[in-house]
């Protein structure tokens, strides 16, 4: 147990540098962690990607590297149980991590992919880095998020045709409306239900209650999916068998509705309705709202 210095028996002229030596540590060796996970309502299986901030406040440069057996970076995570969620794999590695003075690093973390966080529930999650100079761990304030699930709209089961990758093998696709704080959102979820994989569950955007998404699956097992995201205004997305994105295009109703249309052959296209090519960035984001294609780059299937 950490014992400090019994400050009433020292002399006055010492109980100054006495303090100021047992505060050293937080007074001018710290490494500030923040966590941030942008919203706190996810569906089963969705990504959850919070990001982790680490500011270098020691006065100098730092290397954060593993020093066995502690590992610089990880995460507490607890279920509404108040139970410890252990990592997927225990035995992983990190790279050091090198932070100038002054210098904050942030990194996003999928922790879906880390951390069997898909159970309905609340969890409370905090970062924390371990500095080996120090002996000390750092840790940011806790976050808290839930895990539900949302209501099923449409649900196929197809098999991948030959000449395809994973020709053989079955997909199921699956469309579920699930309410966030700013409305009703559709996502797609795309899983091998006889191997146990779930390879996406994402949002596609904006559902305008009233108004069911369509939605077809072609001759080579492509999902496409079109769906009202505000009055006058649709999104199209087309998805590959293994979560691939094969498009996403914002419509306009103007004299004729945009609707899916499925030729003899068993191709998919768009019918009807205007293709809307935003400007800007800022446009696109507020067209529909938030997209598949909003995901991090590089961010794997769950």
């Amino acid at each position: 147990m950490l014992r400090f210095p019994h400050f009433s028996r020292l002399p006055r002229h010492l109980l100054l540098p006495a303090l100021l030596c047992a505060l050293a540590p937080s007074l001018y060796a710290q490494i500030e962690v923040k966590l941030n996970i942008p919203r706190h309502l996810f569906v089963c299986y969705e990504p959850i990607v919070a990001t982790v901030s680490i500011s270098n406040m020691t006065g100098h440069d730092i290397t954060l590297s593993d020093q066995p057996p502690e590992r610089w970076f990880a995460f507490e995570i607890y279920n509404t149980d108040n139970t410890t969620v252990p990592p997927r794999a225990t035995d992983y590695h990190l790279d050091p991590l090198s932070i100038p003075n002054g210098e904050t690093v942030k990194r996003k973390v999928n922790l879906v992919n880390l951390y069997p966080v898909t159970d309905y529930g609340m969890y409370h999650a905090r970062a924390v880095v371990y500095f080996a100079p120090l002996d000390k761990y750092f840790g940011s304030k806790p976050q808290s998020f839930e895990v539900s699930e949302g209501q099923t709209l449409w649900q196929q089961t197809v098999g991948i045709p030959d000449g395809e990758k994973d020709a053989g093998q079955y997909r199921t696709f699956e469309l579920l409306s699930f309410h966030q704080p700013d409305g009703d959102v559709l996502y797609v979820r795309i899983q091998d239900k006889d191997a146990g994989v779930v390879y996406a569950t994402v949002p596609l955007g904006h559902l305008v209650m009233g108004y069911p998404p369509e939605e077809f699956v072609d001759t080579s097992c492509h999902l496409h999916v079109l769906q009202m995201v505000s009055p006058k205004e649709y999104l199209y997305t087309g998805l590959g068998p293994n979560a691939e994105l094969l498009g996403q295009q914002d419509y306009a109703d103007v004299k004729t509705r945009p609707h899916l249309r499925r030729s003899p052959e068993g191709t998919v296209g768009i019918a009807g309705g205007v293709a809307v090519v935003p400007q800007t960035p800022q446009e696109a984001a507020a067209a529909s709202g938030p997209k598949l294609s909003d995901r991090p780059p590089g961010m794997p299937a769950d």
